[in-house]
C-alpha cells in the first residue's frame, strides 16, 4: 500500500471557541501520538484530509509532513489513522483525528473491509442475504495491507454460508478471527415461514371456537332437566 502525503501544522492549546472557529474555516484539530514519543497536537486542512479517505479508506498509509512554527521544514512521520470524530449530523464534517505513528518494518493489527460481488442463486429461490461481518481482523506489516477481501456470493443455495477460513489471504497475512466465524449467510424465505405461523394461529384459533360451542350445546340439555 503506498503512502499518501499530508502535510500538518502544529496546534497550541486553544479554547473550545478556538477550536470551533478553525472548524468553520475549514480546519480539523487532530492529535499525533504512539512509538514511545511525546503527543502532538496538531491542524490539518479538512479538504485535504477528506480526499486521503476517498482515495485510501481509514487504513490508508499517511506521510505526515508537520511544518514548524515559521511554516517550512519540519518533520515526517509514518502514520495511520486510529479514530475519526464526525459531525453527528454531517458526516462529510470532520471534527476531530488521532494519527497513530507506526513503523514499516513492525506488524500491525487493523480492519479490513469485506466486498460481496456476484448474486446467490439460491435468491432465485426467494433465499435472503443476510450480512453478519462487514469487516474481518488481520495482522500484518502496512505495506501489506489489502484495500478489501472480496466475498463472492454466487454460489450460496439457501441455507448455505460463507465462513472467514475461505477468505482468499495473500503471503503474509494472518486472520485474526476463527475461521469457522461466518461472514454471509442465505436463508430461506420469510414467507414460508410466516405461513407456516398463520396455519398454527388458524388451528389454535379453530379449537379455541370449538370449545364454547360444546358448552353451549350441554346447557339447553341441563335447563330441559330442571323443566322435567
Amino acid at each position: 500500500m503506498d503512502q499518501i502525503v499530508l502535510k500538518a501544522e502544529k496546534r497550541p492549546a486553544l479554547t473550545r471557541g478556538e477550536l470551533n472557529r478553525l472548524r468553520r474555516e475549514g480546519q480539523v484539530p487532530a492529535v499525533i501520538y504512539g512509538r514511545g514519543k511525546d503527543t502532538q497536537s496538531l491542524l490539518v486542512d479538512g479538504r485535504l484530509l477528506r480526499k486521503v479517505l476517498t482515495l485510501g479508506g481509514t487504513n490508508v498509509l499517511i506521510n505526515l509532513q508537520i511544518e514548524n512554527d515559521t511554516g517550512s521544514g519540519g518533520e515526517q512521520e509514518t502514520v495511520m489513522l486510529k479514530e475519526i470524530q464526525r459531525h453527528l449530523w454531517q458526516q462529510d464534517r470532520l471534527l476531530h483525528v488521532d494519527f497513530i505513528r507506526i513503523s514499516m518494518e513492525d506488524e500491525i493489527e487493523v480492519e479490513v473491509p469485506l466486498n460481496f460481488v456476484g448474486e446467490a442463486a439460491g435468491i432465485a429461490e426467494g433465499g435472503i442475504i443476510q450480512m453478519l461481518l462487514r469487516e474481518v481482523s488481520v495482522k500484518c506489516l502496512p505495506v501489506n495491507i489489502p484495500e478489501f477481501f472480496e466475498v463472492d456470493l454466487s454460489a450460496l443455495e439457501i441455507g448455505d454460508s460463507i465462513s472467514a477460513g475461505s477468505l482468499d489471504l495473500p503471503e503474509g497475512i494472518e486472520l485474526l478471527i476463527a475461521p469457522e466465524e461466518p461472514l454471509v449467510q442465505l436463508l430461506a424465505p420469510e414467507e414460508e415461514e410466516e405461513e407456516e405461523e398463520e396455519e398454527e394461529e388458524l388451528l389454535a384459533a379453530e379449537g379455541e371456537e370449538a370449545a364454547p360451542e360444546g358448552e353451549e350445546g350441554e346447557k339447553p340439555s341441563d335447563e330441559e332437566g330442571e323443566a322435567k
